[in-house]
């Protein structure tokens, strides 16, 4: 598995929507609450949820060079 991919993976599940209460409970037992409101939260950890599906199953591109072209 690629590193991409398995970064990918470890972003979902770290930025499960469900995790959100247990991040703010974290952060807040170790003295560091989370400066953002619920529902700001709650995007954040939905776009980092989708940034990590895309790095999962988004195939790699590859960009051809202009000394490939006949």
């Amino acid at each position: 598995m690629r590193l991409r991919r398995r970064v990918g993976v470890i972003i979902i599940i770290l930025f499960l929507p469900i995790n959100g209460p247990l991040w703010r409970m974290l952060m807040d037992s170790m003295g560091a609450p989370i400066p953002m409101g619920e529902f700001q939260f709650l995007v954040f950890s939905l776009l980092m949820f989708v940034i990590g599906i895309l790095m999962v199953f988004v195939p790699r591109v590859k960009f051809a060079t202009s000394n490939q072209i006949p």
